[in-house]
């Protein structure tokens, strides 16, 4: 009997104590544990992390070591947009300026 129920979630391309390491390690680490890689792995892992929030920045630390080419094949134009922004990434993770916030203003209460 098999189970009805599928994970919805996306098997990770490389062993879960590996990925564990990478998203423990220092940048200097990751790249060295990353240069071992082939390039279609290295891509993979990059797009894999990216699609995470909370593995958005390993991903783009990872695909900064890609070529356009290995993220343009796993991925297509989304793996040309992450080598973009892995590349130029202080334009694309800014937050908010003060400038574009609205002020706060409070309720006032009527008498």
């Amino acid at each position: 009997m098999t189970s009805r129920y599928q994970p919805n979630e996306a098997v990770a391309p490389i062993n879960l104590e590996t990925l564990g390491l990478l998203l423990r390690s220092t940048e200097e680490r990751v790249h060295s544990v990353v240069r071992s890689l082939k390039p279609l792995e290295r891509a993979r892992l990059a797009v894999f992390c990216v699609g995470r929030c909370h593995m958005r920045q390993l991903g783009l630390t990872i695909a900064s070591q890609c070529d356009e080419q290995s993220l343009w094949q796993v991925a297509g134009q989304l793996g040309a947009t992450i080598y973009d922004q892995s590349h130029d990434a202080e334009n694309f993770d800014r937050g908010p300026s003060s400038q574009h916030r609205k002020p706060v203003t409070l309720a006032r209460l009527a008498a």
